[in-house]
């Protein structure tokens, strides 16, 4: 008896044991699979790149639409369609004009100029600050020229020499120039802690939640900028010059293009080509990629040439702008200027050695030029490029009167907007705004209320889903289909999409009757993650696909961190806006080609399991079609749009659907799923 008893055991025992060998042996080809590299070496960058060309050739094809025009009469035609394209992408100029309680704090008297420290209201709570070097009455006789200087990525902004340099030598050349800070520099922090380049950004993805973009804000406090100097008695009314280096020279060129008071454009260390832009160094801040800019045309030509004034580039040689894409712009300028009979003499280019910086020889350009198309001075010599250059050698800023310095540049009591009476920061406009919307949009109220058809409209119009006949996908499967100890069946395969992205997956089926499907997504960067997720799916009969959607896992390469930020995708997600679209709306299309694959091989609905940033699309995608994905299970999910609006939080580009919360917030998507 007792033989047999162990027998028994023994039988029972060699058989769990001869089964959890079984189990441990599927788990480990299942991590085989999950770890094996589908696409081929060196590819991590593929999906980046896809864009990139994508992106490229837009730029191209703006360029060669500028020279396609042969008479005036096409360019004035097209410039004025371009100038109303873009200030309609970003957002509109709609701001009221209010009063700007303009007031001067103080003036400091010195050698051959004065400083007067200027506070003004460019949205009633929002307060800008700057410093006007005035010319001395007895040498200049008012009234003068007036010339703005937006400041370029410092934190010290309007107090930064090099600004400072270029408002003092205007002075003394017998012109106002008004040296303003941009938000979130300077003395106009908006929020604890906000201060220096990248609150830029942060504003900019919030804003584009809601049709606005920090271009629309930053021209706004321009233009006003503008509006203050034309209402001072000692300026002449009938135009303005503007000059700006870096995020400065970005400034110079969207107020050249929308203001038309903007008479002479001196933009510095910022024109390039947006093609050489992204390829070299990636694209830069906030205000310089508008939503959709390629898909109408406008280019970084198009900052010269749209708003018909007179332009002259400044460049170094050195630039992290490469200076190879601003000759090609200014290549175009040129053809244009020739074919449609602008004047030879209405545009130039200033090029000196050096990094990128705002050097003394082109601020003395950029001043000559003023003189010539603000004053009207038909006598001005032409710009001697070699003299500017030798102006450089040996030059020595510290040597030369650049304004004030430490606490004297304030213009507010404690160096701090945020702490003047009335103060309200931009932010508190973007959550106005939000209510506004969301009392007013029928759409979203659908969407609240889960009907489905009112937000499957809305989600596909702003997140650009196509019909799935119209994204073009085909699947190609490797050489690595293998069957399991279990019978289970996997397949690696490649879904390459008409925009030249590849997305590989890995789809386990289980063997016998399969009763349901399984789509993970994740923003992470390894499949692996996953494995164990994978034998519990399979033990319930579903089949389940891992894939790695645009610049994740395999395609997730980083070219270039977007000022810090090391998700691979935020760089592509900019390019992407650029091009009028969305990381979020390029991966909800892959979701539904992927799901639409899936329940072509199973026969069944597909049940989606999302991760990280992948959320967002993935819900997209289930409003978008309801009828191929069962459910959505999101983990990891980032916060509601809206929730970040309200409390000014920091939103990745990639998660961003320009103007969505007009409509929609995207855990929304998802309400309803069970009575879909």
């Amino acid at each position: 008896m007792k033989s047999r008893k162990y027998e028994t055991m023994l039988a029972l025992l060699s058989g769990l044991l001869l089964s959890m060998f079984a189990a441990a042996d599927v788990q480990r080809e299942i991590e085989d699979a999950l770890g094996t590299r589908i696409l081929p070496p060196g590819t991590e960058l593929s999906a980046h790149n896809a864009i990139l060309k994508e992106l490229c050739a837009a730029d191209k094809a703006a360029d060669d639409a500028w020279r396609a025009l042969k008479s005036r009469a096409e360019y004035d035609a097209y410039r004025a369609r371009m100038r109303e394209r873009l200030v309609t992408a970003i957002g509109g100029l709609g701001f009221e004009r209010t009063s700007l309680n303009a007031k001067v704090t103080e003036k400091i008297q010195r050698d051959g100029y004065s400083i007067e420290k200027v506070l003004f209201e460019s949205r009633p709570g929002v307060y800008v600050t700057a410093l006007a070097f005035v010319p001395d009455a007895m040498k200049f006789k008012p009234p003068h020229r007036g010339i703005i200087v937006p400041c370029g990525h410092t934190t010290e902004a309007k107090g930064t020499d090099l600004y400072q340099r270029g408002g003092v030598m205007g002075a003394r050349a017998g012109f106002v120039t008004l040296v303003y800070d941009p938000f979130a520099q300077g003395e106009r922090e908006q929020v604890p802690g906000g201060i220096g380049c990248s609150p830029h950004n942060r504003y900019g993805a919030l804003a584009a939640l809601l049709g606005q973009s920090t271009a629309q804000q930053r021209i706004w406090d321009g233009m006003r900028a503008i509006d203050y100097l034309l209402s001072r008695d000692d300026v002449m009314k009938d135009g303005v010059g503007c000059m700006g280096q870096s995020g400065g020279g970005t400034m110079t060129s969207l107020l050249e293009a929308v203001d038309p008071r903007v008479v002479a454009g001196c933009p510095a260390g910022y024109v390039c080509s947006l093609r050489v832009v992204a390829d070299k160094c990636g694209p830069q801040d906030a205000e310089q990629n508008v939503f959709g800019q390629l898909t109408f045309g406008f280019n970084h030509a198009g900052y010269v040439l749209v708003g018909g004034n007179a332009v002259r580039m400044h460049c170094t040689f050195g630039d992290f702008f490469p200076i190879a894409g601003s000759r090609e712009t200014y290549g175009v300028v040129r053809d244009v200027a020739k074919n449609c009979g602008l004047g030879e003499r209405r545009y130039g280019m200033t090029d000196v050695a050096g990094p990128h910086a705002w050097t003394e020889g082109m601020r003395m350009s950029s001043l000559q030029w003023m003189r010539r198309w603000l004053t009207g001075d038909a006598s001005t010599p032409e710009i001697d490029v070699e003299a500017m250059r030798r102006i450089d050698e040996g030059f020595d800023l510290k040597k030369v009167d650049c304004g004030l310095v430490g606490a004297a540049i304030n213009v507010t009591p404690k160096g701090k907007v945020r702490e003047l009476p009335g103060f309200k920061s931009i932010y508190e406009y973007l959550k106005d705004d939000l209510a506004v919307a969301r009392s007013a949009s029928a759409t979203y109220q659908a969407a609240v209320a889960g009907r489905p058809p009112y937000r499957a409209e809305a989600v596909c119009r702003r997140a650009g889903i196509r019909p799935l006949e119209q994204i073009g996908v085909s699947v190609s499967e490797t050489d690595a289909r293998k069957t399991l100890a279990d019978g289970t069946t996997v397949l690696s395969e490649v879904y390459s999409f008409g925009d030249g992205i590849k997305v590989p997956a890995v789809t386990f089926v289980p063997k016998g009757e399969v009763k349901g499907a399984v789509l993970v997504t994740d923003d992470r960067a390894s499949r692996m993650i996953h494995r164990l997720r994978i034998p519990k799916t399979l033990a319930e009969g579903k089949a389940i696909m891992v894939a790695d959607l645009a610049c994740t896992g395999e395609t997730g390469g980083l070219k270039h961190t977007f000022y810090g930020c090391k998700n691979p995708d935020e760089g592509p997600a900019v390019m992407l806006y650029l091009l009028g679209k969305s990381m979020v709306g390029v991966r909800a299309e892959e979701t539904i080609a992927l799901a639409a694959s899936l329940k072509e091989r199973t026969k069944k609905p597909v049940e989606v399991i999302a991760c990280g940033r992948t959320c967002i699309s993935s819900a997209h995608a289930f409003a978008a079609r309801r009828d191929l994905l069962a459910k959505v299970d999101c983990f990891h999910a980032p916060k509601p749009w809206a929730e970040s609006v309200r409390n000014s939080e920091i939103v990745p580009f990639a998660n961003v659907v320009h103007g969505a919360l007009l409509d929609y917030d995207w855990p929304d998507l998802l309400k309803g799923m069970e009575g879909k």
